[in-house]
């Protein structure tokens, strides 16, 4: 073909031939500038659907624009030849140049940055590459990074095509044949090799096999033929030990993470392998590897002490000694890679840092967590025995303790390895926010009290003492967040009310334990830390804020400063993902402000979803809990957690989302009456927990029924509407069953009081028994018994369950047991029956809500479709930032005039 002419191009040179087609160098006439045409396979260009389908795809990819992706000009055709126009790409593909040996490493990290840039670009688009490896990578005679034929191995073979690695050569060969396009042997990735569907995590692994074979010289996974290559892939692991020893450790760590064969456990985002890339070469520069720095610290102290008493000698002799200026030390920054995941529920504050600075603790998975515990003399991370369903860690004093919270309980574990010790059992309520004293004492909030604590980390069992609580007559709603400060009678911690807009209006407050005193410090900010530097540090909209702070005067004497851009946190709590140590270093989860669309989920008994995606409304970011269907199957009232929550009511037909709360303060746990013209719900600003009845319809103001200085919220109405089921915390029997009238007097009782915990009745549809979940045989398993007498009770769970929904027949109950949706057949006449409950289909975890009074789903009136929430997923944490002497940048970003 050589010098003919495809429509305006003229070819002048073959470049190469590979599976895709044949390549060539050609002059584009008509703008007078040089291209690449690959012309395509005619087996290919005779299918019309592949055709067809390869015509949509080169449309999207045309849409990439990237200084490190080879551009696609356009798609033509002449005399049946169908061909692609290409950007050409001078110089030599990364293959060519490893045939000549490894890259030096500082090279590597740069070819590999720009890579994982190109695949950023593109993956933020949703298109994937597939067959990414180093003959798919040129690097023109500036060392800028072209990826070439982006996306095609897609174009060609759509989305449910598998690699057919029968087809696949030998790797003496080319590596590609015809046809043979969604991923090469020796890169491809496991779910590629087994035929299965991929994503983006593909991407990452053939990233990984390109870093690993820059680094090397040699690739990651090797076979005399593509079966044993493929075995390796499946089988075995690279040769790590040919790793240069230069390379950091955190480099090393997103190598192997690029290369999990389980998709799961593999990197989440080519991001954060370009932002390994992009620091590393720096960061090693200042720092040694992530191992060597709590030592690194202590090896220079004899050779500074030799030095000083050299100083001491010389001055001696001279009479002429001058006391030397303090060094400054060099603030360093270094990634830190997490075992497990980051608990995701970040309500709570799920990393903690030792005082001494020297050990890291966090809470690991979801639903199923553990604490897991790392000195910095160690290479990793271990899980501590006993810890499961622990969130919340934090250190004693002398670093030598844990404390964690699990099922309503205080507790801690020695870090060297021992039985756990329960500190006190907080019966049917969550708390958090642990913080140990240098006298032994524990200071916590007790969450649905809004309060905060005291015990002693010593008295197994004692009973709690409330120290703090909410001002309900001045608008105070939660108290959190605590630190106990130097001295012993300070606390330090966040307020919120009942009126504010969102997190950043709380504010940060001062109590003194003498007198239970409590004066407000700063207002505008969450999650507030007083450090040895004098700062008061808190979070603000995705920033870590600092403020010179005078505890003499309890006030703050300056301007607050942003001191750490890009900091996690959530919205509805304010949390900021962050621990300091005495010594002055920093730990953190690199993020923002998280910002999350739940939505509404429809599952059918089959388990097949539609998914029904929320108005975006005022902020378009929203959480949602509790979905409660009306009677008539027509909307859905959700309660939406924000810094105040509110109760909407999204209707189905018209696809709008109405609020119907406006209460300042917190509103939840939505249940329609019968006649669905109402909601009962639970209002938690002022000086009692007071539950609501209130019109949908018109602007009535609601109606209170059966207030508690206790937290009551309902659950169930019985059909003929005249008597609520709700719940109340109760401190010393915990969660427990109550049912009230409606009508007339509006008289509330105890039905299910005991020391057990008792939650989620649901009325049959005659109302004649009571559905509900206990936790009396050691595990929540759920139960019928008759209404009003409680009598005749029958276990319905076997292994266990929870959140009990009748059908509105009466013929058939549901629950969850875990992840599985639970189907039981009932009788309600002449007396109650079950049969043994079977699975109907199995849920995501994110449909489920693992806390009360949180609910995860309702049930449509024909029994054949069900509501869930879809929660917002963000991306897993698998690293956190670890910042040394950190009080250095601190101290210059904000000076405290000491």
């Amino acid at each position: 073909m050589i010098g003919t002419s495809l429509s305006h191009y003229r070819i002048t040179e073959k470049l190469g031939q590979g599976g895709m087609g044949e390549v060539y160098r050609a002059e584009d006439t008509n703008l007078s500038r040089q291209v690449a045409i690959k012309v395509l396979p005619d087996e290919f260009a005779h299918d019309a659907e592949r055709l067809a389908r390869f015509e949509r795809e080169a449309k999207l990819l045309a849409s990439l624009n990237h200084p490190n992706i080879a551009a696609i000009h356009g798609l033509e055709e002449q005399e049946g030849k169908r061909f692609l126009v290409l950007e050409l790409v001078e110089g030599q593909t990364l293959a060519e140049r490893l045939h000549k040996g490894p890259l030096p490493v500082e090279e590597a990290l740069e070819v590999c940055r720009q890579v994982a840039e190109g695949l950023e670009a593109a993956h933020e688009k949703g298109i994937i590459h597939r067959d990414l490896k180093p003959a798919n990578v040129k690097v023109n005679p500036e060392g800028k990074v072209k990826i070439l034929d982006f996306g095609l191995a897609k174009a060609f073979q759509g989305e449910m095509s598998a690699p057919d690695v029968s087809k696949s050569p030998t790797l003496t060969g080319q590596m590609t044949h015809a046809g043979v396009i969604l991923g090469t042997a020796g890169y491809m990735s496991p779910e590629q090799a087994r035929g299965k569907a991929v994503d983006k995590r593909a991407d990452i692994w053939g990233f990984g096999c390109v870093l690993y074979e820059c680094l090397t010289g040699t690739r990651a996974f090797q076979g005399d033929t593509i079966t044993e290559t493929v075995a390796s892939i499946l089988k075995s692991e690279p040769d790590w030990t040919l790793v240069p020893a230069g390379t950091s450790s955190s480099v090393r760590t997103v190598l192997r993470r690029c290369l999990q064969k389980d998709s799961g456990l593999r990197l989440r985002d080519i991001a954060d392998a370009r932002m390994e890339m992009q620091d590393a070469t720096l960061r090693d520069s200042e720092i040694q590897p992530a191992v060597a720095l709590a030592p690194g610290r202590w090896r220079l102290l004899p050779w500074i002490v030799a030095l000083v008493m050299l100083l001491i000698a010389v001055a001696s002799i001279l009479r002429s000694w001058r006391p030397p200026e303090k060094a400054q030390l060099a603030t360093r920054r270094f990634v830190i890679s997490l075992p497990e995941p980051l608990n995701r529920t970040l309500d709570f504050q799920n990393i903690a840092f030792s005082l001494d600075g020297m050990r890291l603790a966090y809470s690991g998975g979801y639903p199923n967590t553990l604490i897991y515990h790392r000195h910095l003399n160690e290479l990793e991370f271990k899980p501590i025995a006993g810890t499961e369903g622990g969130y919340d860690p934090f250190f004693s004093p002398d670093g030598f303790w844990i404390g964690f919270f699990a099922d309503g309980r205080l507790k801690k574990v020695p870090v060297a390895g021992g039985p756990v010790v329960m500190i006190t059992d907080i019966v049917g309520s969550w708390v958090n926010g642990g913080i140990w004293g240098t006298d032994d004492s524990i200071l916590f909030q007790r969450a649905f009290s809004g309060g905060i604590a005291r015990t002693n980390a010593s008295a197994s069992g004692a009973t709690p003492e409330t120290v703090f609580t909410p001002d309900r007559k001045s608008d105070e709603r939660s108290l959190y967040g605590q630190q106990l400060l130097p001295g012993g009678d300070l606390v330090l911690f966040t307020a919120t009310s009942g009126s504010i807009a969102s997190i950043n209006d709380a504010r940060i407050t001062i109590g003194r334990l003498s007198d239970r005193s409590k004066r407000t410090t700063l207002t505008g900010g969450s999650y507030g830390r007083y450090l040895p530097t004098g700062h008061l540090v808190y979070g603000y909209d995705g920033r870590l804020m600092a403020a010179p702070l005078d505890l003499a005067k309890l006030k703050i004497e300056g301007n607050a400063v942003p001191v750490l851009e890009g900091i996690l946190m959530k919205p509805t709590a304010g949390y900021t993902s962050c621990a300091v140590s005495n010594t002055g270093d920093l730990v953190y989860v690199p993020g923002t402000m998280m910002k999350g669309r739940d939505s509404l989920i429809l599952v059918d008994r089959n388990g097949k979803q539609q998914l029904i995606d929320l108005p975006k409304g005022e902020n378009e970011s929203h959480y949602i809990t509790s979905p409660n269907v009306s009677p008539d199957g027509l909307r859905c009232a959700i309660h939406m957690p924000k810094a105040n929550d509110d109760i909407h009511v999204y209707d189905f037909s018209s696809g709008t989302l109405t609020r119907v709360t406006f209460e300042y303060g917190d509103e939840r746990s939505p249940v329609w009456t019968p006649d669905g013209t109402q909601l009962a719900y639970t209002s938690e600003p002022g000086p009692i927990y007071q539950m609501l009845l209130k019109s949908v319809s018109g602007n009535s103001p609601p109606e209170p029924v059966f207030g508690s200085e206790y937290p009551r919220y309902p659950y169930s109405f019985s059909p003929d509407g005249k008597v609520l089921a709700f719940v109340e915390n109760h401190p010393k029997t915990g969660w427990d069953i109550w049912t009230g009238t409606i009508t007339g007097e509006r008289k509330a009782k105890p039905f299910l009081q005991t020391g057990h915990l008792e939650s989620c009745p649901a009325f049959s549809p005659d109302g004649k028994w009571m559905a509900y979940q206990s936790d009396k045989s050691g595990r929540m398993q759920v139960y019928v018994t008759s209404f009003p007498q409680g009598t005749d009770e029958k276990q319905i769970s076997l292994d266990s369950g929870t959140e009990p929904r009748w059908d509105p027949s009466g013929k058939e109950m549901f629950f969850l047991t875990d992840n599985r949706f639970m189907s039981v057949e009932t009788s309600l006449k002449p007396t109650f029956h079950a049969t043994k409950p079977k699975i109907l289909f199995m849920t995501d975890q994110s449909f489920l809500v693992t806390s009360l009074p949180s609910t995860s789903y309702g049930v449509m009136p024909d029994g054949k479709r069900f509501v869930f929430i879809k929660q917002s997923q963000m991306n897993p944490v698998t690293q956190v930032i670890l910042v040394q002497n950190w009080f250095e940048e601190l101290k210059r970003l904000c000076p405290t005039g000491k």
